[in-house]
């Protein structure tokens, strides 16, 4: 791992694919495009090739702030949920920490839907915790209803894409089972292991 400190103007060498050879290159700050063409990183030192004036290269000391940049590039999650799984989300967040913000909804949620995704978590209890949320919280006509809504980063949205295709379940429905698998894991169940991973994260995100 090259972990040199680079400075505008230092000079070096890389393999530019423009030119197809190894070439001279310059460190300037440049507004590097994400590779998937949707977003750019702006004002990042990078290597660009003194023949094309292609960037080239990025130094480890970019890359912190690529990715800030490409979390930034955010994706709107919004769900039309019965009450009381707002209730419950919110009670896990108070469970963790009395002086947690609703903004903790987010954080629970995310790490779930990422455990769920890697297969830390297997897909077998969410598709347990779909079904019990059918059985005990049957939805009537009237119910009272509250909007989820959370603005996530694209990982965390291919995580949602990814649950979706392999449980065939709805974002609706995969959202309802993973607030009911943090009710059981965090209310019911208060594990020890996770209560103190959660309080630490309930810190971090005040």
């Amino acid at each position: 791992m090259n972990t040199k400190l680079y400075e505008e103007g230092e000079k070096s060498k890389a393999i530019c694919e423009c030119c197809q050879r190894l070439v001279s290159t310059t460190f300037v700050r440049r507004n590097v495009p994400f590779s998937d063409g949707k977003g750019e990183a702006r004002n990042i030192l990078a290597a660009v090739c003194d023949h094309c004036e292609e960037v080239v290269a990025i130094p480890a000391q970019s890359t912190p702030a690529i990715r800030e940049a490409r979390q930034r590039e955010v994706k709107a999650i919004e769900a039309q949920l019965p009450a009381i799984y707002l209730d419950m989300l919110d009670l896990a967040a108070y469970t963790v920490d009395s002086a947690s913000s609703t903004d903790f909804r987010k954080v629970l949620m995310t790490l779930y839907l990422h455990r769920f995704a890697s297969g830390e978590y297997p897909r077998e209890r969410l598709l347990k915790a779909h079904r019990l949320t059918v059985e005990r919280f049957k939805e009537q006509r009237g119910v009272a209803r509250r909007r989820l809504s959370m603005k996530v980063t694209p990982r965390i949205a291919e995580d949602i894409t990814v649950l979706i295709q392999d449980t065939t379940l709805s974002q609706t429905e995969l959202i309802k089972a993973v607030i009911y698998q943090i009710q059981a894991d965090v209310i019911e169940a208060r594990k020890p292991a996770l209560m103190k991973e959660l309080g630490a994260l309930a810190v971090v995100a005040a």
